[in-house]
Order: structure tokens, then sequence, then C-alpha cells
């Protein structure tokens, strides 16, 4: 699907992506990066719209490559295509969501980022702790509801913040790629299961 196609069939967390969508502007390095290739690079887009993660990477990237001639995306929904986007992540990783897969013209892998940028983590952790700290002393099924709101809320008001992150960690493992030796392909980066030290 293109970005449009994708967000016209969401289901769950539709007015969150599209307000990441449109909220997130996208900073001149990130788009000169990308502007400045030799040749232009296909995207194919593993997600799920139930997915946190999913709610504040994807739309990010996505407007990324709306912005750039230098990237043609494809956007696939990740539950209908389990055995290929499982194929694409390590063992330990199955079932992670999303899954952003960046490709040379003839189709070669160059990049892998997985679920959301790894320098994010501590704010993603820092937000649970605050959530349920606010959540505390509700009963099992209100704190869960509140919980999932709170969750939706907090990654809308830090689209900006946490998209330049998202971008910035991205770019550079796009760039780190093709400055590397083909043979080294495809280059992995966003979040580390487990986490390192």
């Amino acid at each position: 699907m293109t970005t449009q196609q994708y967000i016209d069939q969401i289901k769950v967390n539709k007015d969150p992506f599209v307000a990441i969508y449109e909220t997130v502007q996208i900073p001149a390095d990130s788009l000169s990066l990308f502007d400045g290739l030799s040749e232009p690079l296909n995207l194919a887009v593993f997600t799920a719209d139930w997915c946190g993660d999913a709610m504040s990477t994807t739309p990010v990237i996505l407007k990324l490559a709306d912005s750039t001639p230098n990237i043609s995306v494809q956007v696939f929904n990740r539950d209908d295509e389990l055995e290929l986007s499982n194929s694409l992540l390590p063992e330990n990783r199955a079932g992670t969501v999303p899954i952003f897969v960046v490709m040379d013209q003839d189709m070669n892998q160059v990049a892998r980022f997985i679920e959301t940028a790894n320098t994010l983590v501590p704010d993603i952790d820092a937000m649970d702790a605050a959530i349920d700290q606010e959540t505390a002393g509700m009963d099992e099924a209100e704190a869960r509801q509140a919980k999932r709101g709170r969750r939706t809320s907090y990654r809308v008001e830090r689209a900006q913040a946490w998209g330049e992150v998202i971008l910035k960690e991205f770019g550079g493992l796009v760039a780190e790629a093709l400055a590397g030796s083909p043979g080294d392909r495809p280059l992995e980066g966003g979040t580390k299961w487990p986490p390192e030290d």
C-alpha cells in the first residue's frame, strides 16, 4: 500500500497516527541525506495499527519517505505477512513490529530498522513509569484503559521530539550502510533485544 492507502484502512489508532504524521516536520539534515542520494531507495514497511511503537515510528518514517523523491515506499500489514516479516528479524525477535527494510534499486537489502529508535527506549520507559504512577490505585480494568489512552496521548504530544530522534537514528543507519561494503549489508538498527547494557 501507499501511505494514504495504509492510513485509509487503519482500524485502531487512526487519529493518533494521522496526528503524528501531520505534526512531524522533517528536519533539514534528515531530508538532505535522502535528497542527496545518487540513486533512489526502496522502503518496505511492515507495520500493525494496534502497536504503540508502530503508532510512533511508522508515521514519522512514512512522512520522511513522502517528503523526498528518493524513497519509494510500500506498506504491508504485518499480520498479513507474518512469515515474511519474521524472516527479516533475528530469531529472538519474532513478532516484533514495525520493521523497515531499506533496499537499493536492485532490491538488495541495505538496512533493517526494527521497532523504533534504540535511543528512545529510556523515554518510553519513563513514559510507562509515569503512567504507572498516575494509574496507581485504579482497579485493573480501569487502569488498563487509562494506561492505553495516556500512552497514546503521550506519544502524540511528543511527536516532533520523538520523531527527530527516530529520523536521526534511521538516517544514520542508512547512511552507514550506504557508506560501507555491500558485503556487510543489511545493517540492522532500532531497538535491541535483549537490551544491551
